[in-house]
């Protein structure tokens, strides 16, 4: 068999200029530059002591194929040839020897500096002591790049020494060692230059065979290589996508979100599932280069068939509604951001599915979030795509090919979860999985979930966990904080130490940090009395509920503590999920809800003594109005609801019921949802009182078409409310009618005797 290689010595200094001039090129087969600096650092080292440091494979490429230029080159790419393998390599060498920056993962540009001490022929990353010591070249780019040449900058190194006072014999030893650096760039480099009659797919293979110390190939890989080739708009898109998810945007709207920053490889996956219906990847690989499953020959004819179908999954894939829509409906499912996700595929899977059920059996855009939220919950609760992701996500794609409707995609649905989450689980295995210490656990995150969607109060507080929680603000101090209910102080006076034992999940609930800090070391028949007889004999129950506390379990020994609690544990999760099942309608019998009326409901009321619309709630859309002058409207609104028969203020419509949405609010301080709920529960209860919010106020949000409406249900207050505005403090408004009215004087004292009677 004929050599399909040749091999090839190169000196640095010919690859560099190889790169400028666009000879030699990057394909789309590797990654953006991801190697930390103190391997770039090692690699000089390695080349000054002469040392091997590893060869390059190259690709004489028949034709042009999509690739992108080493570092921030000048050069054109002439596709030439391509680096294949040793792209890290050769990107530290051109860009420290030609002082230019690199282009990072994150697509952000960056200058890699490495000093050099040509007294003790040290190498290092550049900081700033090597700044301030003059013994040190803080960057050696400087010796191939100065003006008047290697020799000039030698010369001017070695007068600003001398000026120091440093003796000649040191100063001969310097000229010495820089002369040794500079000649660096005739360090020979040993080249594989792969024949020019070969395939993409069949570098790739070879790729993987040869390369024992990069980053292996994957089969996802191969396909967004397949891209590079016969699509590479498509793949340039999906690489875009995730870029901009990395990063919230400043204007318009974009990918980013507080679950998930996606790889290619990763929503490769979501669209080879939704368009090929392949969980295998590896067998989709083959599909995609168009060779038939029977006559295992290739064919164009079947690869643009499947490239077709690949690339219509992508564009729902990488669609922003209903990349935002499947948030919501993870949101629906008490999941509030990447802290309470353990697998990034079961994220992207249930996308998937979702992505099904909208565009291939057309399922209404509530059904469909109220179907995927329940979904999501079982598949997070369960590790359902964990152990061997593929072959059950073909395992279910397989199943869900076999609806024919709406209503069977959701009784399909509702079936594989009915096999998965059965009383067994619910009383024997559940309570099992709860026995670990684990801080990172899909059962703790469930439970976490599962007091967000009951509305669940911190213990001794009158604050929402929902509302307390937010993943997209950064605070000092988290509002909310897991407390030991049995403090590891305390413990270790029983002899009970190790965190396995003391940091068990059945030992943890939930308190805002003040009651925390607190607490401290306490006992627990010391502090729990002490706040727990501050609240109603309603308020205990619903705590114990909540937070699965047995009767009288502060004076528990420890070990009965934990298993009684683990039970409690898995039927508030059961509670949780049975309340996420029935939509919100059914109450359990511990805690009580609150019935909300949907978009469609309040226009066809339109606005009336219990509804109230308005544009925004901060962005002015019309006369340049101060962001102060358009928070009142909110606030009095509200106070309104309180102080009469409750009500829901709908952010979003006009008082024509027209659909706005909330985007003008969002763009107005670059927020995504979860701030700006954080941002308008704060409002409130700035202005009104923090108890009367917490408790009668809840912030939801309802996606109708393409727009996200923000709505507001209030409930009545039991007592006067009153609100801060530019009208003064302690303000009183009511609703009369559709209208919001403020009261003053004998007109309060009136109203008051006569609605609270």
């Amino acid at each position: 068999m004929s050599q399909r290689f040749s091999h090839t010595n190169y000196p640095i200094s010919a690859l560099v200029e190889q790169i400028d001039t666009g000879e030699l090129s990057l394909p789309d087969l590797q990654r953006p530059f991801v190697w930390d600096r103190s391997k770039v650092r090692d690699l000089f080292d390695s080349l000054y002591q002469g040392f091997p440091a590893g060869y390059f494979l190259f690709w004489s490429t028949p034709a042009p194929v999509d690739s992108h230029k080493v570092a921030t080159s000048e050069g054109v790419s002439k596709g030439l040839k391509m680096i294949v393998d040793g792209q890290q390599r050769l990107t530290s060498l051109y860009a420290v020897m030609k002082g230019r920056k690199v282009i990072t993962a994150d697509n952000d540009e960056q200058l890699i500096r490495i000093a050099f001490n040509p007294f003790t022929e040290s190498f290092a990353v550049t900081d700033a002591s090597r700044e301030r010591d003059p013994e040190w070249l803080t960057d050696i780019s400087n010796i191939w790049n100065y003006e008047g040449g290697e020799w000039a900058f030698t010369n001017s190194f070695i007068k600003a020494l001398e000026e120091k006072g440093n003796h000649k014999e040191s100063l001969d030893l310097v000229g010495k060692n820089l002369s040794k650096l500079s000649a660096l760039k005739n360090y020979q480099f040993s080249a594989l230059e792969l024949s020019q009659d070969l395939e993409i797919d069949e570098v790739a293979e070879v790729f993987v065979r040869i390369n024992s110390k990069g980053v292996d190939l994957n089969s996802a890989d191969f396909i967004l290589t397949l891209m590079s080739v016969h699509c590479k708009e498509a793949r340039n898109q999906i690489e875009d996508f995730c870029r901009a998810a990395k990063k919230p945007s400043t204007n318009d709207s974009s990918p980013f979100n507080h679950f998930i920053q996606p790889s290619p490889d990763q929503l490769i996956r979501v669209a080879v599932g939704l368009g090929l219906k392949r969980g295998v990847l590896q067998n989709a690989y083959q599909i995609l280069r168009g060779r038939d499953p029977k006559t295992k020959e290739t064919s164009e004819t079947i690869r643009e068939e499947q490239f077709q179908k690949l690339l219509a999954a992508q564009k729902h894939v990488l669609g922003l509604t209903d990349w935002h829509d499947y948030m919501v409906a993870v949101k629906r499912a008490g999941y509030r951001g990447k802290s309470m996700l353990t697998s990034a595929n079961n994220f992207l899977y249930c996308y998937l599915f979702f992505l099904m059920g909208r565009h291939e059996f057309g399922v209404g855009r509530s059904e469909l979030r109220e179907s995927i939220a329940r979904w999501f919950f079982m598949a997070s609760l369960t590790g359902r795509y964990t152990g061997s992701p593929e072959t059950i996500l073909e395992s279910d794609l397989r199943r869900f090919t076999e609806a024919d409707s709406p209503e069977s995609f959701i009784e399909i649905v509702d079936s594989i979860i009915d096999t998965q989450l059965t009383k067994d689980f619910w009383q024997v295995n559940l309570p099992d999985h709860l026995d670990s210490s684990a801080a990172w656990s899909p059962y703790l995150f469930a439970y976490y979930a599962s007091l967000n969607l009951l509305e669940a109060k911190a213990l001794f507080s009158k604050m929402k966990i929902n509302d307390l929680f937010d993943p997209g603000t950064l605070q000092p101090k988290n509002p909310v904080e897991r407390h030991h209910l049995y403090p590891k102080a305390y413990l270790s006076s029983l002899g009970i130490t190790g965190t396995w034992r003391t940091n068990q999940i059945a030992n943890f609930a939930f308190v805002e940090w003040s009651e925390n800090i607190a607490i401290s070391d306490k006992k627990p028949d010391e502090y729990f009395p002490f706040y727990f007889d501050q609240f109603s004999e309603k308020e205990k129950e619903q705590f114990r509920f909540w937070h699965a506390l047995p009767i009288d379990w502060e004076k528990m020994e420890y070990s009965e503590f934990l298993q009684a609690r683990r039970s409690l544990i898995a039927n508030v999760i059961k509670q949780g999920f049975d309340h996420l099942r029935s939509g919100g309608k059914q109450e359990n019998t511990q805690t009580t809800g609150q019935s909300s009326s949907n978009v469609s409901d309040l226009l066809r009321q339109m606005e009336t003594q219990c509804v109230e619309f308005k544009k925004s709630a901060r962005a002015s859309l019309e006369n340049d109005a101060p962001e102060g002058v358009i928070n009142e409207g909110i606030i009095k609104t509200v106070s309104a609801f309180l102080n009469s028969s409750g009500g829901t203020l709908a952010i979003g419509i006009t008082d024509d019921g027209d659909i706005l949405g909330l985007q003008p609010d969002l763009n107005f301080k670059n927020q995504d949802i979860d701030s700006y709920q954080n941002w308008l529960t704060t409002l409130l209860m700035t202005k009104i009182d923090q108890g009367i919010v917490g408790a009668l106020v809840r912030v939801r949000f309802e996606s109708v078409g393409p727009e996200v409406v923000c709505l507001v249900d209030v409930k009545a207050a039991k007592t006067p409310t009153y609100a801060n505005t530019v009208k003064g403090e302690g303000c009183f408004y009511v609703r009369v009618n559709n209208t919001t009215r403020m009261l003053k004087g004998a007109d309060i004292q009136t109203y008051i005797g006569q609605h609270w009677k």
